[in-house]
């Protein structure tokens, strides 16, 4: 009977010392601190190589698109499903919030998504992406019909917008995603998202906001995270009306997969950060198919 041969001692110390070493700079607030000081090219290099995924077979050339985003935007998750609903190979590049150099780079202005196809110019607009990635014969045949345009869904939908939108901010700062994995990241979304006056409800206007500073600006967003049972409360009151008017697990509206549910599931898949969400029966499979179909986690087990 052969005998296997068992690793040396040294190999296996220094494949060990390797895995506590990576484990060590992850779980440490330094390990985070130093990647989200490094350059912008070291720091999107390092994420970039982290959101890889293997080339597709026939897939042209070895260059793969790159979609740089941020995980928390619903927008780029727009962009993200049609990639994942396709089963296209591609990079993701988590830009740091205050990343002004890389967007304007690619595309002229802070912007989020932005798709770089090999040997194209990039591309912003999350609908347009959804649109080209769909429709170019190169990435395969279409796979969605067309916006629906339904009033039922978008009724409901706007009566949960003033309570997710209070309910989301304090707790996408909270939250360890990799745009805000240094300070400077967290402050510069406090700076540019503006929030509602805790006691008389009225959003400042930027100038206003802006002269605020960051300590008042924290303290409003602390105050909305506070009362967090109540917005809970209304939020949860409205979900169940979405019962009956998703179609399916595969689909919010009759025919298929369509451009509703690239809006739908996107804001949805956002939400899912709400630590005490309640979706409906109907409502949580359609986001637990659509997470599956698009390759997209939600956020339940890190809800905030």
């Amino acid at each position: 009977m052969s005998r296997l041969r068992r690793p040396s001692s040294r190999r296996l110390l220094l494949a060990a010392l390797g895995l506590l070493s990576v484990l060590a700079f992850w779980s440490s607030s330094e390990g985070a601190a130093s990647f989200a000081g490094a350059s912008w090219a070291t720091r999107k290099e390092g994420i970039r190589t982290l959101g890889r995924l293997p080339r597709a077979a026939g897939q042209a050339g070895n260059a793969l698109p790159e979609l740089y985003i941020y995980d928390h935007c619903p927008f780029c998750v727009r962009a993200r499903i049609i990639f994942g609903m396709k089963n296209i190979k591609h990079n993701l590049v988590w830009m740091a919030n205050d990343d002004v150099d890389t967007p304007t780079a690619l595309v002229g202005k802070k912007i989020s998504p932005i798709l770089q196809l090999p040997g194209e110019s990039a591309m912003f607009e999350s609908l347009d992406i959804v649109r080209k990635i769909d429709m170019d014969p190169a990435w395969g045949p279409p796979l969605l019909k067309p916006a629906s345009a339904r009033e039922d869904l978008d009724a409901v939908d706007k009566r949960t917008i003033e309570a997710v939108r209070l309910l989301l901010r304090p707790r996408v700062i909270r939250a360890y995603l990799p745009e805000f994995a240094h300070k400077d990241g967290r402050t510069a979304y406090l700076r540019n998202h503006p929030i509602a006056d805790p006691v008389g409800g009225e959003v400042p206007e930027k100038a206003a906001w802006l002269a605020m500073g960051e300590e008042k600006w924290k303290s409003w967003y602390d105050a909305h995270f506070e009362n967090s049972p109540a917005l809970l409360a209304e939020l949860n009151s409205v979900l169940p009306d979405f019962e009956g008017l998703i179609h399916s697990e595969d689909s919010v509206s009759p025919g298929g997969a369509s451009y509703d549910d690239i809006v739908f599931f996107a804001k949805m898949r956002t939400a899912s950060l709400i630590k005490g969400l309640k979706p409906g029966p109907r409502l949580q499979a359609y986001m637990e198919r659509m997470s599956d179909l698009s390759q997209i986690p939600l956020y339940s087990g890190m809800a905030v």
